[in-house]
């Protein structure tokens, strides 16, 4: 094993994994999450790759001992290139340069970032790749897409990046989202790949019926809606969007239970709150409850006993930016 591809498994993600493999042709490829970012890193260091490259991964602040071990170990042989656009403490990012090759800025996607890193080593379609994934990120506002925006008919990239989005909604997250990538590293734009159009237009059909049964169902609490385990798998992050959008919050939930365990998508509307930061505020005190993410959307995991003393903390916290 000469190089390995660890990324999440999101557009932005995908598509930045996808530059990642350009860049190191055969690389292995796997998908990860900020939960089990630490297991991954010991797992492959066992195989003594020459090279690591980690993209779109957040750092579990309940977790940065354990990945800060397995970095080290894993630097011991091999060398590691951590690119990401999540918000990182100036301690952990500074020992997180030490370890790594750390490719780090808030602002643009981790595609982006992926592209400027390798820009060199990738062939002309990774462009398309970075574009796909700030525009799925909500990241096509940069200085850098703004300009390459301009060599295309934007229109085209937005349908792309569109089907990309809906498709991922129905597309199992290890198997076929795994060989979407590899798809994508060939160059092969989404409009032809028959499977995702078909997959989208069934997810976005999908998607107008969450949004009714949302507007029907949401509940909220001061400025928080939220909504429950909704009948329909997936479309998290969309839920969370329209949960804050039928009760006319500044924030969004969608929570699903596994067994006692609670996953949330949150997204805040119309608003300045910091969901990151106040992720750490709420947080704290909650056994076994991680989270975290970017300003605008995170996630976060919590027993489902915790979710009443979550939400009346989330909504505190809330309503001082209301």
């Amino acid at each position: 094993m000469t190089s390995v591809v660890l990324t999440h498994g999101d557009i932005d993600g995908i598509t930045a994994g996808a530059i990642d493999m350009l860049a190191f042709p055969g690389a292995e490829f796997y998908f990860s999450r900020p939960s089990q970012i630490h297991l991954d890193l010991h797992r492959i260091a066992k195989d003594h790759p020459e090279t690591v490259v980690v993209s779109d991964i957040a750092v579990n602040s309940m977790r940065t001992g354990e990945i800060f071990d397995a970095l080290r170990h894993l630097s011991e042989r091999s060398t590691v290139h951590w690119i990401d656009h999540h918000p990182l403490d100036a301690s952990v990012k500074r020992e997180l340069s030490s370890l790594t090759d750390l490719y780090h800025e808030t602002g643009p996607c981790a595609a982006e970032l992926a592209y400027r890193k390798f820009e060199a080593r990738v062939p002309e379609h990774a462009l398309n790749l970075a574009l796909y994934g700030a525009i799925a990120d909500y990241c096509d506002t940069t200085p850098f897409v703004t300009k390459h925006l301009e060599d295309f008919d934007k229109r085209t990239l937005f349908l792309e990046a569109g089907l990309l989005v809906a498709a991922l909604q129905e597309i199992d997250y290890r198997g076929q989202a795994r060989e979407l990538a590899l798809q994508l590293t060939l160059g092969i734009e989404p409009s032809s790949m028959n499977d995702i159009v078909d997959l989208a237009i069934k997810a976005t059909r999908i998607e107008h019926e969450v949004y009714r049964y949302i507007r029907q169902n949401a509940k909220k609490l001061g400025q928080v809606g939220y909504v429950l385990d909704m009948p329909v798998s997936g479309f998290r992050g969309k839920a969370a969007k329209f949960a804050a959008t039928a009760t006319n919050t500044c924030v969004g939930i969608s929570a699903r239970s596994f067994g006692e365990e609670l996953d949330l998508s949150l997204r805040r509307r119309d608003c300045d709150i910091d969901l990151n930061v106040t992720m750490n505020k709420v947080l704290a005190g909650i056994d076994k409850a991680q989270g975290g993410g970017h300003p605008s959307a995170v996630g976060a995991s919590m027993n489902r006993n915790d979710f009443p003393l979550f939400l009346e903390r989330l909504a505190n916290q809330v309503q001082k930016f209301t």
